[in-house]
């Protein structure tokens, strides 16, 4: 999926956490949701994040370890080692959260993922196309829903 599509998936469950969980600082919680949202893009050169550190798309490919369970397990226990305190955990399930967000809504294109790289290279595929109309309303429906959850917030 694209950019665009993967912080309209992130923005809402950033939403609909804050409401749930109402951590501390909110703007910090919906940038880390965000972040992790777009962090599994930094093996593709031309993404965002990807294009401010080239060297990871040289040395990783597309969709295989930045994109596997293996990759947000070992972002989700260097957040955990570096941050601590009881408190700071529910920014660290916000990475978490957009990270598994980001791989989920992958795992639907045909590119798909491969969830255990670099032990299989099996991949999780859906049929959708990247990019394409199916996407485009996908997106839409996210950022309507997020606009809806926006003035609605209870």
């Amino acid at each position: 999926m694209m950019f665009r599509t993967h912080i309209a998936i992130g923005f809402l469950a950033g939403l609909l956490l804050i409401q749930a969980w109402n951590p501390q600082n909110q703007i910090l919680f919906m940038f880390l949701i965000l972040l992790g949202s777009a962090l599994p893009d930094i093996d593709h050169p031309d993404s965002k994040i990807g294009s401010k550190v080239k060297a990871v798309s040289f040395l990783f490919e597309h969709r295989g370890f930045f994109h596997s369970l293996f990759a947000a397990l070992m972002i989700f226990l260097l957040l955990a080692y570096y941050v601590s305190g009881l408190t700071y955990g529910i920014y660290i399930a916000a990475v978490a959260i957009g990270y598994l967000l980001h791989m989920l809504a992958d795992s639907l294109t045909r590119e798909g993922i491969m969830p255990f790289h670099p032990i299989s290279r099996f991949r999780l595929r859906g049929p959708m196309r990247t990019g394409r109309m199916v996407e485009y309303i996908i997106f839409i429906c996210f950022i309507a829903l997020g606009i809806w959850k926006m003035f609605t917030f209870h």
